[in-house]
């Protein structure tokens, strides 16, 4: 894909290197990785396998190139790829349809269902089958210098020509290959058909006049670029492939209806006066506002941002940076993109309408949402197919699925997306039991709405409670996906964290104490004994916890219940791990001014209770007890 921005390249070594990705934007993603699993539907850019055992059980498009140079990799739903095709090792590409560019092969292989190649064929010596039939290598290209040299072209126009020479007349009425031009003033008076791609590029200073003449040319099949080129195109109807405007270029489409994807860059312009449907994207980075008055249907992305299109009625994905407003608009496919709130008073449907800076948009003729993020202030609830509830900063929930994941809800992978079921076999490493998750989660944790649509969920997990078993630790702890390996994490009790994951004792301490201690009756009596304390380590990369900037390892101090003698874990910071009494002392955290005024602490498990002389008002910094003042004031703890 021609860009004025450098491409984004993404080298994937592990699942981790997956959240960087912006799906938006088109790229380059190199896999080195190994046998993992992508769930993409589509890739936006270019694809390198360069891992063995890739899978993409999902995935149907590629917008860039695929290049395919490591064994075993499977794409079973892969229908098109857009750009050129490499294929150094086999693979299972068994729905595969078609390539918008050239494919070159060095191994042997059979498409079973490949109908079209949009450019050169380049076989080395692999056998290749195609639905059948075997392929034959691509048609070199013709280079064109002098109008002698045209006169020789194959009259069935069945050729691929490079034009060098200036002021040539080329005769035929239909090319079924690629035309690439470099010369000026060169003419296609007869030419009504282009079945390849077409390239035109200006090399001469900048100075120089550069046009062409193409009066009659109605369809081109393949793609066009044009880089400091200057050209119009009176009877162009339809460009089956994608337009590219590089470097200064100006084409005119007075009479273009349809086309493939089109991108306008870098001081270009163009004029599509009756342009009506774009089966892709449509950008413009250009030096001119781009007017398409008869634009109805963009399937992809529409970038909204210099260029007016008031009559647009359905579009893939609307972008926009600046407000503008469609009057006309019925239907946006996928979703919207702009951070802000609109008013599109005609607009019917809408795919995701799950970014929560869009909460309070004015859309009073819309009857149909398939993805909606919940708002209690808005009247979209009946009308959307999924409703997600954000209950916390992990979790969103709908009444089959559920969102994990701190990143907001419209930047979200499909990978992020569990089945209900997996949020509860979660949930069930915590709680014992649905009321308990209801009294000790639920209750204290969740964010509870009133919808009777949220209700349903809340329903929905208790019938699931009792037909899902709690997850096995060694199903998320060999989890890829790292993210939903943390959160597991979160609900799994620190003891058996590090016992899994070979934690190392890395200091420990006792010390004698004096507590109280309470007969059936209530009364008290002084007991002494020693309480014992020991701090572990554990890798955070066993916790699916990466960062260039922190402490390599997480830690928790281990004590034991004064009655049951039953270890009990507690997670501590790293600045605590030095000494076992200052970290257990460090889990205790009050506002500053109380402490001067506590009469006594007492503790059960992870419930601390704090005793004041007097009612203070809770002021200032909130800190740790020192390991001095914590048990000096400790009195009770079971």
């Amino acid at each position: 894909m021609h860009t004025t921005e450098e491409l984004k390249r993404y080298k994937i070594f592990s699942e981790k290197d997956l959240d960087g990705i912006d799906s938006g934007r088109y790229s380059s993603i190199e896999i080195y990785a190994k046998n993992m699993t992508f769930h993409c539907t589509e890739v936006n850019g270019d694809l390198l396998l360069r891992g063995e055992n890739c899978h993409f059980p999902a995935l149907v498009r590629i917008t860039g190139n695929l290049s395919v140079d490591a064994s075993g990799c499977t794409l079973p739903e892969l229908e098109t790829v857009e750009g050129n095709f490499t294929l150094h090792r086999t693979a299972v590409l068994d729905k595969l349809e078609k390539i918008g560019g050239h494919i070159k092969c060095i191994v042997d292989f059979s498409f079973k269902n490949l109908i079209t190649v949009g450019g050169p064929v380049n076989l080395k010596k692999a056998v290749i089958y195609a639905g059948g039939k075997r392929l034959a290598a691509g048609r070199a290209v013709i280079p064109v210098s002098y109008q002698y040299e045209v006169d020789r072209l194959p009259e069935d126009g069945i050729f691929n020509v490079a034009i060098f020479g200036n002021d040539l007349v080329i005769p035929h009425r239909k090319i079924m290959g690629a035309l690439t031009i470099s010369g000026h003033n060169v003419s296609f008076p007869n030419l009504e058909t282009l079945t390849g791609a077409l390239d035109i590029e200006r090399r001469l200073p900048s100075a120089y006049t550069f046009a062409h003449h193409f009066p009659v040319l109605k369809k081109i099949k393949g793609n066009i670029r044009f880089e400091k080129a200057k050209v119009l195109f009176p009877e162009l109807k339809n460009v089956m492939g994608k337009i590219y405007l590089e470097n200064g270029s100006y084409v005119n489409f007075p009479a273009l209806e349809t086309a493939g994807s089109i991108t306008i860059n870098r001081n270009s312009s163009a004029s599509f006066p009756m342009l009506n449907e774009v089966h892709g994207n449509f950008r413009n980075q250009g030096s001119e506002t781009c007017y398409l008055e008869m634009l109805q249907t963009v399937t992809g992305n529409f970038e909204a941002d210099r260029t007016v299109a008031r009559n647009l009625a359905e579009a893939g994905t609307l972008i926009m940076e600046i407000y503008q407003e469609f009057d006309h608009l019925k239907k946006i496919r996928q979703k919207l993109e702009f951070n802000g709130t609109v008013h599109f008073r005609s607009l019917e449907y809408l795919n995701y309408f799950t970014n929560p800076r869009q909460k309070g948009s004015a859309l009073p003729a819309l009857k149909e949402v398939n993805h909606y993020l919940y708002d209690e202030n808005e009247g979209y609830a009946d009308l959307a197919h999924q409703i997600y509830f954000k209950v916390n900063d992990n979790i969103h929930i709908s009444k089959t699925e559920c969102v994990i994941s701190k990143s907001p809800l419209n930047h979200l992978h499909q990978w992020n997306i569990f089945p209900l079921e997996k949020l509860v076999s979660v949930l069930k490493l915590r709680h014992s039991s649905f009321r308990d998750f209801m009294t000790r989660e639920y209750e204290r944790e969740w964010t509870n709405y009133r919808s009777p649509h949220f209700l349903k969920v809340v329903k929905k997990i208790e019938k699931l409670w009792n037909t899902t078993e709690a997850i096995a630790f060694e199903d998320f702890f060999t989890s890829h996906h790292h993210e939903f390996r943390r959160f597991c994490f979160s609900y799994t009790g620190v003891g058996l964290l590090m016992e899994k994951l070979g934690a190392v004792k890395i200091n420990e301490a006792e010390i004698p104490v004096r507590h109280l201690q309470y007969d059936r009756n209530g009364n008290a009596s002084t007991v002494k004994k020693v309480n014992r304390y020991e701090v572990y380590a554990v890798e955070n990369t066993k916790l699916g916890i990466h960062s260039w900037r922190r402490d390599p390892n997480s830690y928790a101090v281990k004590c034991w219940c004064p009655s049951t003698r039953k270890a009990h874990w507690l997670w501590i910071e790293p600045q605590y791990k030095d000494n076992a009494l200052t970290a257990i002392a460090s889990t205790f955290r009050i506002h500053e001014n109380l402490i001067p005024h506590i009469r006594c602490l007492k503790r059960q498990g992870d419930l601390l209770i704090c005793e004041l002389e007097e009612e203070v008002l809770p002021q200032g910094n909130i800190r740790p007890l020192t390991a001095s003042e914590y048990f000096s004031l400790l009195v009770a703890e079971s």
